[in-house]
């Protein structure tokens, strides 16, 4: 019995297509098309879907990545549900070689356009043929419900997803539904797009990986159960864990702020205590200030009594002096004194300004001096400027003589003079010698003239020198111009020298490339030559030669290969058409001979040969209704072999020999033979008699059927025994050479005689099968042989190569050459215009007085530029300093004048005064001289008494004031106590409330457990202030930061607990409500932190039972069978890309070890898994236990979802074992050598890695083949890109090799060979804008493509 094999495929009104079958025949297919032309999504539309019925593997790049929804129901304008299919029809031969069987396997989905959703869908495997024994859409092509399709093929042929794969697992592959498993995940493994990706970055040994056995999901599904019965457990960890996050989050700022409450209340009741305490002492202190103040009042007061009783006595007694007759010379005496007193001092206060004027005259002679010093100076700065001028003047080719001469002032030195003046104002003093300063005179209004001609000799200058500078500029840029124009020249010089040298060695060079490309097109010219002389064309050659010419350019080159095909090309297609003829010959003789050995097969078995029925007869006959003619009767012994013969010659001409004879009702939809009224004369009754043993027809039915039919000449149905029938206006004659079918005896004669006819058939045909495959191997050879020489055909690269060479040097020496010419040009041109500009710069500094030279008109522009500069430095120096300095000169010599003119006026003043004094002075003694000793006497006491009186006003004027300064000090004093005792009890009432603030605090709920976390119970309000400064550093946190924490806080815990602030003592307090009740927010966290610590070490607990009774045992089991498949398909692999060798012995290996990405410990660990369960220790058993544990728990902390996928990525031994690749071929050395697919070239890695995925394919289906021979299929998505097409045929005809179907898709290509029997090509086209797809199909037979127009 053959394997099963691709057939047909079809999409009924699904997507873009309404009804479409594709011919599979063969078992191979390709769909190409362009991008978006829909190639990929036939294929998901057709493979794997109808082989696993599951609509969320329909996208070829993995789980649920295409919408089966959205193909049905998107750009839909249908009614409001689709119905759509999709199926395959599988082949395969009949156990009993009596023909094919046929197994159509598909499913159906409805969606609905109003939920938009696929509401329905079944699937159905059956032997009736789609389009044949069973139609997928009714009359009108609306297709059929499921309740249709039922009654169509069966409730029996209906499945749901899950026994529709294990009724082809079984059907088709021949393996349980989880074994099936495995081939399905290869398939869509090799499926995926991504793989032609990973193949062009090499990642073969991960898309290997990938391809191996996942692990059983049901396996997998029944631990994650066990580990979602703790799920509640885990939420509560998880909540908890949430919680406990939260509240330590929000506690980080709640306890910076508790601790900052209580320090700020601790601090306000500190400083409330300190407030008391130096009230009370400044208290203490004013008390003791006042009781002084007023002691020291008390005495001053006392004293004061005194010292008013002793003034009014001294005025009683002055009183008393002033009625004295003596008293009144006195006063006379008194009046002449004090105008001698006045005199005098009038006459010191003259001699006094005398003296300040004489000191002004002189400070006035200083400051002309200063001033003349300065002017010099000034002077002399500017006439220093004189000589550099001059200097750059010249320089800058301009008249030295125009820098002006600065003019000079006299020495600043004054004259001295002595002189006698008054000093005292006494008679009797002598007069005081002086000296006098007078300073030189300083012609001034000259020398302003001389400096306002030097301003306007240094404003001519400035404009004289900025006309020169800008001519300088001008003559010097074009010096600059010149020299550029030079090296200009010179530049060009070079380049045309060395233009000239390259021209030279461009012309050497091209003639040795035209050298060169003779010789090469010789050589090539001879190569073709040969090549039309040689190999097949050596025996046979065509009608004409080959047309050589004598010489050959690309284009004649590509000619000649075009026409040496060409020539060739009858010879090749004679070779061609002569392999297809042997190949129709082999195909014809193989399909006689399997018919004949099938037939002989039959008849040894014992069938009876059947009659060749008529185009009228029905294939459907009951036989438990009836039989065919022939079995109801046999000859009469009295006929001879020639009557027997031609009798059943007439009968089955006639048709009655196989008519069906019943006598049931039947339909008249076959060749019935119906009795009827016996005719006169001979009848069959004389020849043929009932044989109806084992049939349902009665032998008298026979009977009278046989007296129906004469064999005389009549117009009914007539027969005679020579061959001859007549049936109305119809009649014939046919002979045969002896009878076959009549008569048990004539049937195994038929059969003896057809067997010895078979074996002789047989024995000669399969003599000329052998001379045809001979033939056919010759004449593929033969065409192996031409198509070797088409492409042995000399290659025109070298003298395309050397040709482009010999252009590109023939266009470098013309572009030489062209380029000499232009230097030279440019040479010619650059000189002509350097020696002109040079003769303009000369005439032009010429008339300018300026040399030509470039460094020359630099300094000139620059000595220009500082002579102007140099002439506005000198003109500003007159203009401000000089001038300023001569203007300050002249008020100071009016103002020494000025002081001279005060000096006499004082000095003649003083000396009148003095005068004036003297004669008073006289008077005054002569009028002393008069007055007697009484008065002298009285005028004593009065002056001792008015100064004793003086005293003691000035004492009392102490003392009251004392006395006042006493009673406002006390007043002060009392004030501040009075408001110091209310200060005192203001601030105990302030510490009262400090005290009962900072107690409330303490008291609030949970705040000193916050900001103190490590103090057991809630503590006194010492040991809280204690504790407080302890820690003088930390910081306190703000209510609005807390505020902002709370609703964060509020928000994590939604949904398990409740929070509620309230302030206490003007603080925030939080609470949490729970299962626990309300806390405090410390409080709550704690016992969160407590009670989640709880719940890990029970879930911890759980882990270790669900470890111990199914990871360590049933799933280690498991994982210790996959991977001794894993390693058996390995083996197996290697064997396959053992027998895969090129032609050179190029081949691959595999080894599938350890990962390297694992470390020692966790290698050597899960090395245990090889261990059967009975065999590990307890030592081995925890080992193993702690690796898993660490690879569950790591999956777990680093992705999310279920616990199916964390222990399908953790428990995954895929990923425990790596793929490594090597190429074993022969090195340059000749030496066996080994390479990894990193060290071949990205088109070697490409075609090494399809040959490695055909090879797991095929292990894959060699595994399951040991006791099943199944359909093996591979699916390509986007497959060998990059690949050229000999190179594709190359992979195709590998995979028939290797006895794979295949259905490919790719953008373009004809990747066909002769190895490749059969295979059809599919062109998908899609309208850009439009609906609706077509498919042009191309059929290759192994020896030529054939289009099928659609």
């Amino acid at each position: 019995m053959s394997r099963w094999r691709l057939h047909r495929g079809g999409v009924v009104n699904i997507w873009q297509y309404t009804e479409q079958t594709f011919d599979f025949s063969g078992g191979r297919a390709i769909f190409q098309g362009t991008n978006g032309s829909g190639k990929s999504r036939t294929l998901e539309l057709l493979l794997p879907l109808c082989l696993d019925g599951d609509l969320r593997q329909l996208g070829s790049k993995g789980f649920d990545t295409v919408s089966l929804r959205r193909l049905m129901l998107d750009d839909y304008d249908g009614g409001p549900n689709r119905i759509g299919y999709a199926w395959v029809e599988l082949i395969r031969e009949a156990a009993d070689h009596s023909g094919n069987e046929y197994l159509t396997c598909g499913l159906g989905v409805k969606a609905s356009k109003t939920s938009q959703a696929i509401t329905d869908s079944w699937r159905f495997v059956t032997p009736l043929r789609v389009g044949a024994e069973l139609q997928l859409a009714g009359p009108e092509r609306v297709p059929h419900g499921p309740a249709q399709l039922r009654d169509l093929i069966g409730a029996d042929c209906m499945f749901e997803e899950p026994a529709f794969r294990a009724k082809v697992a079984e059907t088709v592959y021949g393996v349980p539904a989880a074994r099936y498993g495995d081939l399905l995940h290869l398939q869509r493994t090799l499926r995926n797009p991504d793989v032609g990706l990973k193949v062009l970055e090499g990642q073969l040994e991960q898309i290997l990986s990938d391809a191996l056995p996942p692990l059983d999901q049901a396996m997998v599904e029944q631990l994650a159960t066990s580990f979602d019965d703790l799920e509640s457990i885990r939420e509560n960890i998880v909540r908890l864990s949430s919680a406990d996050s939260a509240l330590g989050t929000f506690l980080k700022t709640y306890r910076d702020y508790a601790f900052g409450g209580l320090r700020s209340a601790s601090e306000r009741l500190e400083a409330a205590e300190k407030s008391v305490a130096k009230l009370q002492r400044e208290q203490a202190k004013l008390t003791q200030e006042l009781d002084v103040t007023r002691v020291e009042r008390a005495a001053a007061e006392q004293a004061l009594a005194g010292m008013e009783t002793g003034e009014q006595q001294a005025e009683e007694t002055i009183a008393a002096l002033k009625e004295l007759p003596a008293f009144r010379d006195l006063q006379d005496l008194k009046t002449r004194e004090n105008l001698v007193a006045e005199k005098r001092s009038s006459a010191v206060a003259a001699l006094e300004t005398a003296q300040r004027q004489r000191a002004r005259e002189d400070a006035a002679v200083d400051t002309v001096l200063r001033l003349l010093r300065r002017l010099a100076e000034d002077l002399q700065a500017a006439d220093a400027l004189s000589d550099p001028l001059r200097e750059n003047l010249r320089l800058a080719g301009m008249d030295a003589g125009l820098a002006p001469e600065v003019p000079q002032v006299p020495a600043a030195e004054a004259t001295t003079t002595t002189d006698a003046v008054r000093a005292k104002p006494d008679p009797e003093a002598g007069p005081l010698p002086v000296e006098r300063r007078v300073p030189p005179a300083a012609a001034t209004e000259d020398v302003l003239a001389a400096l306002d001609s030097v301003v306007d000799q240094a404003a001519g200058i400035v404009s004289l020198a900025r006309q020169r500078g800008a001519l300088a500029l001008a003559l010097h840029e074009q010096a600059l111009a010149l020299d550029a124009q030079q090296r200009e020249v010179e530049s060009l010089r070079q380049k045309a020298r060395d233009s000239q040298l390259g021209a030279t060695e461009s012309t050497s060079l091209r003639n040795q490339e035209a050298q060169e490309l003779a010789e090469v097109v010789r050589a090539w010219l001879e190569q073709v030559e040969v090549w039309a002389s040689s190999g097949p064309l050596h025996d046979e050659r065509p009608a004409e030669a080959l047309r050589l010419p004598g010489t050959a350019d690309p284009a004649a080159a590509k000619e000649l290969s075009a026409a040496a095909r060409e020539w060739a090309a009858p010879l090749v297609r004679k070779a061609r058409d002569a392999a297809h003829a042997f190949t129709q010959q082999r195909a014809e003789l193989r399909a006689r001979l399997d018919a004949l050995d099938e037939e002989l097969v039959g008849l040894r078995s014992g069938d009876e040969r059947v009659p060749v029925p008529g185009q009228y007869v029905s294939a459907n006959r009951d036989a438990s209704q009836g039989a065919p003619f022939y079995r109801l009767v046999d000859f009469a012994p009295s006929l001879t072999d020639a009557d027997r013969a031609g009798l059943e010659a007439a009968l089955q001409a006639s048709g009655l020999l196989d008519a069906w004879v019943t006598l049931a009702d039947t339909e008249l939809n076959d060749v019935l033979a119906v009795a009827s009224s016996p005719v006169g004369g001979r009848t069959l009754a004389d020849v043929l008699v009932p044989a109806v043993e084992g049939s349902p027809v009665p032998e008298g039915f026979v009977a009278d059927l046989l007296r129906a039919v004469s064999l005389d000449d009549r117009d009914t149905l007539s027969l005679t025994t020579d061959g001859v029938w007549r049936s109305g206006v119809l009649t014939g004659r046919w002979t045969k050479p002896e009878a076959e079918f009549i008569g048990a005896g004539a049937r195994q004669a038929a059969r003896d005689r057809r067997i010895a006819a078979l074996e002789e058939e047989l024995a000669d045909l399969r003599a000329r099968l052998g001379t045809a495959e001979d033939e056919l191997a010759r004449a593929h050879e033969h065409v192996a042989t031409w198509e070797a020489h088409l492409a042995a055909f000399p290659g025109d690269g070298e003298l395309i190569a050397k040709h482009s060479r010999v252009q590109a040097a023939e266009e470098s020496a013309a572009r030489s050459r062209q380029r000499t010419f232009e230097l030279r040009e440019a040479l010619e041109d650059a000189g002509s215009r350097l020696e002109a500009a040079r003769s303009e710069l000369t005439r032009q500094a010429g008339d300018a007085g300026l040399p030509p030279d470039t460094e020359a008109l630099r300094q000139a522009r620059a000595a220009a530029g500082e002579a102007r500069r140099t002439a506005d430095l000198l003109g500003d120096a007159v203009r401000r300093r000089c001038r300023e300095t001569i203007s300050d000169l002249t008020d100071a010599s009016h103002r020494y004048h000025e002081a001279v003119a005060e000096r006499q006026a004082a000095e003649a003043d003083a000396d009148s005064r003095c005068v004036d004094h003297a004669a008073q002075a006289g008077t005054l003694a002569e009028l002393t001289d008069a007055v007697g000793g009484e008065a002298r006497e009285i005028s004593e006491q009065l002056t001792s008494l008015e100064r004793s009186r003086r005293k003691m006003r000035e004492d009392l004027k102490g003392v009251r004031e004392s006395i006042t300064t006493a009673r406002e000090q006390a007043a002060k004093l009392e004030a501040l106590l009075e408001t110091n005792t209310t200060q005192v009890a203001e601030a105990a009432e302030a510490k009262q409330r400090a005290s009962a603030n900072f107690t409330a605090a303490v008291r609030a709920p949970g705040l000193v457990a916050a900001a103190f976390p490590d103090r057991e119970g809630a503590g006194d309000e010492a040991s809280v202030r204690a504790s407080i400064a302890e820690t003088p550093d930390r910081r306190g946190g703000t209510e609005a930061t807390v505020i902002a924490k709370l609703q964060a806080l509020q928000t994590s815990l939604a949904g398990s607990h409740d929070i509620a602030a309230e302030h206490h003592a003007g603080l925030l307090t939080v609470t949490v409500t729970g299962e626990e009740g309300a806390k405090p927010v410390a409080v709550a966290a704690r016992q969160v932190t407590t009670k989640l610590a709880e719940q890990r070490g029970f879930l911890d607990e759980r882990y270790q039972g669900i470890f111990a009774d199914y990871l360590i045992r049933d799933l280690a089991e498991w994982l210790r069978g996959q991977i001794t498949v894993a390693e058996d398909l390995t083996k197996r692999m290697n064997e396959v890309l053992g027998q895969a060798r090129s032609s050179q012995g190029v081949h691959v290996k595999l080894a599938w070890k350890s990962s390297g990405a694992l470390d020692d410990s966790t290698r050597q660990a899960l090395a245990l898994v090889r261990l059967p369960f009975g065999e590990r220790t307890p030592e081995q058993d925890a080992t193993l236990r702690r690796v898993f544990t660490e690879r569950i728990e790591n999956e777990r902390d680093t992705h999310s979802g279920g616990y199916a996928e964390i222990l399908s990525r953790a428990l995954d031994y895929r990923t425990w074992h790596q793929f490594t690749v090597t190429v074993a071929d022969t090195g340059p050395d000749g030496n066996p050598r080994e390479r990894r697919l990193r060290q071949l070239s990205s088109g070697e890695t490409r075609l090494i890695s399809y040959v490695t995925l055909f090879a797991a394919a095929a292990s894959f289906y060699d595994a399951v083949s040991d006791e099943f021979d199944p359909l093996r299929l591979v699916l390509l998505d986007e497959a060998f890109e990059r690949l050229d097409d000999p190179t594709i045929a190359r992979m195709l005809g590998l995979l028939v090799d290797l006895d794979m179907d295949w259905v490919i898709t790719w953008p373009s290509g004809w990747g066909v060979s002769d190895k490749i029997p059969r295979m059809h090509i599919y062109d998908v086209l899609r309208p850009k804008n439009g609906r609706g797809v077509a498919c042009t199909q191309t059929t290759w037979d192994g020896a030529a493509l054939d289009r099928v127009d659609p």
